[in-house]
């Protein structure tokens, strides 16, 4: 003989074989798809437990998405593009003189842009951060028998013509090599907080002076396709960006 019938708890007209009608205090772990002679399934830890639809037993799954918190922040898009064309800044002027730039500054024509890296990014809350990272390689003209040669340079991140990061460097040059010099030139900057919408961003440099006249210089490429040591893919230039933004649960 076998008995069968609903519970209810806090209802006279349960649905289901138990019906539950209010709150759950589970204290221990919840196991599903057992039977009368195996233990059900607990899960492993961070697992979500979902619905496998009408009379089936419903599933732990590992998200393939991270979990986050109130107050955390979650990258909501990122993007990194090359560029081999790059600045040719030639060997007539030992530079423009201007020793500093200000954050906020506009684009002026006294920098140079590298057209290929310009692109777009999007931000959707207001509370958000946008980590800037820009890499390029550098070449300077073969400094002979002379030494102390040098260039110095500065490159910029610009959001929407307005100066956002900045770094300035030098190259020097290496007496007695017999070649060209190259060193590697790296940016990376947060920008907290900028407004929601669609931005534009460009890399742009400029020469800022030299030891003495007569040195080439070039950021992202080669001086020339000649005698090189190092070509336009070498030393070709990469911006990347990742956009972080406050994650907010709505209940």
């Amino acid at each position: 003989m076998s008995i069968s019938a609903q519970v209810g708890i806090n209802t006279t007209t349960p649905k289901s074989t138990l019906d539950v009608n209010g709150d759950i205090n589970l204290r221990n772990e919840l196991k599903v798809g057992g039977t009368k002679s195996v233990a059900g399934n607990p899960g492993t830890d961070n697992q979500l437990l979902v619905s496998q639809g009408d009379n089936a037993t419903p599933q732990w799954k590992t998200s393939k998405l991270s979990f986050y918190e109130q107050g955390e922040y979650r990258i909501t898009g990122s993007n990194a593009i090359t560029d081999d064309t790059g600045i040719n800044f030639g060997s007539t002027s030992i530079g423009d003189g201007v020793p500093k730039n200000a954050i906020g500054e506009n684009l002026t024509t006294a920098w140079s842009v590298i057209d290929g890296l310009t692109t777009s990014l999007k931000v959707s809350d207001p509370t958000n951060r946008i980590n800037l990272y820009f890499q390029t390689g550098v070449e300077m003209s073969d400094v002979g028998d002379n030494s102390d040669r040098f260039v110095r340079f500065a490159c910029g991140i610009f959001l929407d013509d307005k100066l956002a990061a900045l770094r300035a460097d030098q190259i020097n040059g290496i007496r007695l090599k017999g070649q060209r010099n190259q060193s590697i030139y790296t940016l990376n900057y947060v920008v907290n907080n900028i407004t929601p919408g669609v931005h534009t961003a460009k890399v742009a440099c400029r020469r800022i002076t030299s030891s003495t006249a007569g040195y080439n210089l070039s950021i992202g490429r080669s001086i020339s396709a000649t005698n090189q040591i190092a070509d336009n893919f070498m030393l070709r230039s990469i911006l990347k960006f990742d956009i972080s933004e406050l994650v907010k649960i709505i209940y």
